[in-house]
């Protein structure tokens, strides 16, 4: 062989090496995200299971408050938890590169509404909504108003979860 064929065949074999380098990264990042994205929408569907639960819990909670603030029974006590729904997959979910792919973005709207409204201060409002009721500060039309908006806001994330999960598990 001469030198201009061990010099061909020495860049064409490091080109082939780099060629088939790039390739095996592409297949290795695509097969690894497609993992990650699978999983993490299994552990979100799980997430959403234990939050449409939970929020069914506050509807019948706000029910029971209506009723109170209906019969003016100052004496019950109401205390409305919002921190306890979930939302450590649902934000790693929105803010992964992958969230248009199954959903549009009115779905992600309604999933920023949600985890704005399922706050510490969403859930001050209401419980000092109804420490002050409780106190004869806020009348009973003002307290039912308020009660009625947050029984029926939940009632709507519920049906929106119920939504947003049937396109995930459905694509």
């Amino acid at each position: 062989m001469t030198f201009w064929q061990y010099l061909l065949a020495t860049f064409g074999g490091v080109g082939l090496g780099f060629v088939f380098s790039i390739l095996l990264f592409y297949l290795t990042n695509r097969w690894g995200r497609n993992a990650r994205k699978k999983t993490l929408e299994r552990n979100l569907i799980k997430e959403f299971t234990f939050d449409e639960r939970y929020l069914q819990e506050l509807v019948r909670k706000f029910d029971a408050a209506l009723q109170d603030i209906t019969v003016e029974d100052r004496n019950a006590f109401h205390y409305f938890n919002y921190r306890s729904y979930q939302q450590l997959f649902t934000t790693i979910y929105l803010s992964q590169d992958f969230i248009y792919d199954k959903l549009t973005p009115n779905d992600v709207y309604k999933l920023r509404l949600i985890l704005d409204r399922m706050t510490f201060p969403g859930e001050q409002f209401i419980n000092n909504l109804m420490q002050k009721w409780n106190q004869n500060a806020v009348s009973s039309q003002d307290a039912l108003k308020f009660v009625r908006l947050e029984r029926d806001s939940m009632s709507s994330f519920i049906k929106d979860i119920q939504q947003i999960r049937g396109k995930i598990i459905g694509k």
